[in-house]
């Protein structure tokens, strides 16, 4: 299958041709446990704003927190607060993802003109599925195992996590094919339902995924899997997340990633500068 070379975000595109872009987290949410990276709805404009002046090239908005036994909220204060977000930066000509597993999240979100369904649950739910392809959505599907809340009380066992992780995604790759909606992403999942040693071997596994010729997308900023590995245990509260995420992110652009997704734009899009001025150079 030939490589994904552009990001199709309906009338909008970005070229990822040995080139990994970076998703920009606007976290509207009252329960993230990443709290710097926490906006009012009325502040989350400018935030977004910064964010693309830091290097982002597309802005994921997000108010469910999946943090472990996080209060649910309800579809309207979702909407409440993603959709003027969405509405706001759309009119500014900045592409737009929707964190959410909520069909009647996305579906308000694609009427505010969202570019990308970004679902935790990877669109397992056929309603997601309708609304990918009533409004020819690009998706990005993640892997993961139990609830978006709940995803540490199952089973972390894998014989192949790569291999596994690959036939999931492609699976549901095929299926929203089939249901006609727009390009689809891929997104491994990592910390999901992942011991901080098979966060590390699906690290390794990216290339394989990449071949694939789908987009894929990594979300592996600040989270507890990194604090693991630097011996804190899981939390997203501990010195040295930022420069965990910068090394781990740099090390999926090499593997050939089109996508990060990340709190620290900044920072993270200065490494990339670098990855990306290698892989250029590349034949």
């Amino acid at each position: 299958m030939p490589a994904a070379t552009r990001l199709e975000l309906g009338d909008l595109a970005i070229h990822v041709d040995r080139h990994t872009a970076v998703m920009g987290i606007v976290n509207v949410s009252h329960d993230s446990p990443v709290a710097h990276s926490v906006f009012a709805p009325d502040a989350a404009r400018a935030h977004a704003l910064d964010l693309v002046r830091a290097g982002a090239a597309i802005i994921d908005v997000g108010a469910q927190s999946t943090r472990t036994n996080g209060r649910p909220m309800t579809a309207q204060e979702e909407i409440e607060r993603v959709c003027p977000v969405i509405e706001a930066l759309r009119a500014e000509g900045i592409p737009t993802s929707v964190d959410t597993w909520t069909p009647e999240v996305a579906r308000a979100a694609a009427r505010s003109g969202v570019a990308l369904l970004n679902d935790v649950t990877g669109l397992t739910d056929p309603a997601m599925v309708a609304v990918a392809a009533e409004f020819r959505l690009p998706a990005a599907v993640m892997h993961m195992r139990g609830a978006p809340q709940h995803h540490r009380e199952v089973s972390q066992r894998y014989d192949d996590i790569g291999a596994e992780v690959q036939a999931f995604l492609l699976d549901r790759a095929q299926a929203l094919e089939a249901a006609g909606t727009g390009q689809v992403w891929l997104d491994p999942g990592f910390g999901f339902a992942k011991s901080p040693q098979d966060n590390l071997r699906l690290l390794r596994a990216l290339p394989a995924l990449v071949d694939t010729g789908y987009p894929v997308l990594i979300s592996a900023s600040r989270k507890g899997f990194l604090s693991e590995l630097l011996g804190h245990g899981d939390r997203q509260d501990t010195e040295g997340l930022l420069e965990a995420t910068v090394a781990f992110n740099a090390l999926a652009a090499s593997a050939g990633v089109h996508v990060v997704r990340v709190h620290d734009v900044a920072e993270v899009a200065d490494a990339l500068a670098v990855v990306n001025a290698v892989r250029a150079t590349a034949r």
